[in-house]
């Protein structure tokens, strides 16, 4: 099949990507390797999991197409709570629920052979590294990685292109491959939502026998943290509420919720203290324009400066006391571009346009491990854990004298809004919670001290065809593309 054809020629581009300034990574070499010579050693086979890694956060087809963050961003602007600014390139069509609805369009393409590719690689990494030369724990250690990130790519994949685990566990979703693609290889059929969650789980599994003990250098690569964080992330869509918390709780084991002023600095850089997971880049290897930051950082004069928070966002925030309420700014200089919008100062770019993107944090675990706490009927443990982030971000502590366990649920859940915007996760919630993004017309006013002007804030209220928006809806979900339907016949099977 040609699109598998596609897949298994991507590996032998990866030592191009690793070329780049591999000391900042620590890996070798920094040849390009070709045919067995890539899973030779153990060294090689270390270069192709920093390559994919690579790969997956860095490569691009076109300036709105910057690697994972593509698929971070439009998960954002396809909620309620972000705003993909009218006539401003990159993700105007995703706010809108054109694309990724759209099969025809290149970001359909884009988003499906990306993550795809990725498997790819990880299933050659899985099925070669037993036979590298090296030392045994490094086969283990990369072999775990391989399987970890495999598991991060499935689970992204399920909630990406069907309605979640509870609606539909038996709805087909997408293929499953866990063998290395050559050309003569036979594509897949999709399978079901409860058969991508047991790979995923298999995966994680193996993933926690094989890191236990990796130490890694650098948070790009999984470990046994990364592990039990997608643990927790799977077991919370499959509404496991005990064990989401038990891996929750592991997952921060060692990464404290940073402190208010923190919060402030710019979301860049994965020294931060809770960052359990990210991706670290150079000046050298970022992808300047089409970028994260390119999108979401109103900071500069530079970037496109495309995602806006909406002004009813801005509402959900204690503005007194919260510490992340302080990042917000209205603009009111009628020459400038964003007049009228508000701005979200939370992610900055650093100077050289070299900043990290957020991947996994303990702020999040902590609201999974509250979540999951609350729906158990733990209202201590839910309230105690959500109050760790709640008095890092200068807000009072809450008690469960004035909350019953719908209400902490509610809470917990705008707290996820408010902690964790930007970085990927409103669309999943929405997908979820089967619920429909909470759209409407700003009426929000700002005194200037000149006048007043109305914020600007969502233009966008319906679907393509002009209905409303509704749970459940198939313009949340990722298509599969047209030529991969084209060229596998058994994606209708």
């Amino acid at each position: 099949m040609k699109s598998k054809i596609i897949i298994y020629l991507v590996f032998i581009s990866l030592f191009t990507l690793n070329s780049c300034s591999d000391g900042f990574f620590e890996t070798s070499p920094s040849d390009d390797l070709t045919g067995d010579e890539t899973y030779s050693t153990v060294s090689n086979v270390d270069a192709v999991v920093n390559g994919t890694l690579r790969y997956l956060m860095e490569s691009a087809t076109s300036q709105d197409n910057p690697g994972y963050a593509a698929i971070m961003l439009t998960q954002e602007v396809m909620g309620d709570d972000a705003i993909a600014r009218d006539g401003v390139y990159g993700f105007r069509d995703s706010y809108p629920y054109r694309d990724p609805y759209d099969n025809t369009t290149r970001r359909a393409l884009f988003f499906w052979t990306l993550q795809y590719k990725v498997i790819d690689n990880c299933n050659n990494i899985i099925a070669k590294v037993d036979a590298a030369k090296g030392e045994e724990d490094q086969k283990k250690y990369i072999k775990g990685q391989a399987y970890a990130l495999r598991a991060f790519v499935y689970l992204n994949l399920v909630r990406q292109y069907q309605f979640t685990y509870a609606k539909d566990k038996a709805a087909k979703a997408v293929p499953i491959y866990t063998e290395p693609t050559v050309p003569s290889s036979v594509s897949k059929s999709r399978a079901s939502v409860e058969d991508v969650y047991n790979r995923v789980i298999d995966d994680l599994t193996e993933a926690e026998k094989l890191l236990t003990g990796f130490k890694r250098s650098v948070k790009n690569r999984p470990d046994i943290n990364v592990v039990n964080g997608l643990f927790a992330r799977t077991y919370l869509t499959m509404e496991n509420w005990t064990l989401a918390a038990q891996y929750a709780a592991k997952a921060r084991t060692g990464y404290p919720i940073m402190q208010a002023a923190q919060y402030l600095q710019g979301f860049n850089d994965v020294s931060n203290v809770e960052w359990i997971w990210g991706h670290p880049q150079t000046a050298d290897q970022n992808l300047g324009g089409a970028s994260y930051f390119a999108y979401l950082d109103v900071t500069p004069s530079t970037g496109y400066r495309s995602i806006m928070p909406d002004p009813y966002f801005y509402n959900l925030f204690d503005k007194k006391n919260d510490i992340r309420a302080s990042l917000f700014e209205a603009v009111t200089n009628s020459s400038d571009p964003l007049f009228r919008w508000l701005k979200y100062k939370k992610f900055v770019n650093k100077s050289d346009k070299s900043a990290h993107i957020v991947l996994m944090r303990s702020s999040e675990m902590a609201l999974i491990e509250a979540e999951s706490k609350a729906r158990n009927h733990d209202l201590n443990g839910a309230v105690t854990t959500l109050n760790e982030i709640r008095q890092n971000r200068n807000l009072s502590a809450l008690t469960t004298a004035s909350l019953n366990e719908n209400q902490l649920i509610e809470e917990i859940l705008l707290e996820r809004r408010r902690e964790l915007w930007g970085e990927g996760f409103r669309l999943q919630d929405i997908l979820r919670l089967q619920r429909a993004p909470l759209r409407n017309e700003s009426t929000e006013t700002y005194d200037t001290g000149n006048g007043t002007i109305v914020l600007r804030g969502h233009y966008v209220w319906t679907f393509p065809n002009k209905t409303e928006l509704v749970p459940n809806s198939p313009y949340y979900l990722f298509s599969i593309p047209v030529t991969e339907i084209n060229n596998n016949p058994n994606l209708n099977n």
